[in-house]
């Protein structure tokens, strides 16, 4: 029976780095539709590169129980190693892009974009990953891992999203 649960989460990792390339495509897609007739503003630039950032982000870290696996670490050990890096990488990815954003927002360079929900969304998946990586939120790490990758996928599609929205309005 172990067996099968560990063949099953392994699976999900799968599924989840799949999820977070199909991202990451859509954001290029972004790009191609929105053409050089209207300028972008650095507000746009910076939602590109948050969603870049957690799709590609979450690609390696979906991938990172299986690679741990065939150095011999079970599927709860590397999950809770992943929750920890990615509370790192989002801390040091995040802190930088949001420190941007807030710089171009202080300098008058586009609208204020930095919305209480994505704000909170962030926050929640960074102190859940800390949380569920220190044992201090009951449950699996490996379920906790997966959700905070989605999650994190989730913060990508809402800043995407926004590009979206914005290019459909501008019509082009």
């Amino acid at each position: 029976m172990q067996s099968l649960w560990h063949d099953i989460g392994m699976d999900a990792f799968h599924t989840l780095a799949e999820v977070a390339v199909a991202i990451a495509g859509f954001s290029s897609l972004a790009i191609v539709f929105r053409g050089q007739r209207v300028d972008w503003d650095g507000q746009e630039y910076v939602s590109l590169a948050f969603a870049m950032c957690w799709s590609i982000g979450s690609v390696f870290l979906a991938l990172l129980p299986v690679i741990l696996n065939n150095f011999g670490f079970d599927l709860m050990t590397s999950s809770r190693v992943g929750l920890f890096l990615t509370a790192g990488y989002m801390l040091l990815v995040g802190g930088i892009l949001t420190m941007v954003r807030r710089r171009i927002q202080s300098q008058g360079g586009g609208k204020a974009r930095l919305s209480l929900g994505l704000t909170s969304l962030y926050g929640l998946i960074m102190v859940g990953a800390l949380g569920a990586g220190s044992g201090l939120i009951p449950g699996p790490a490996d379920g906790w891992y997966a959700v905070v990758i989605a999650l994190l996928m989730a913060h990508a599609t809402a800043e995407l999203g926004q590009l979206v929205i914005k290019v459909v309005r501008q019509g082009g």
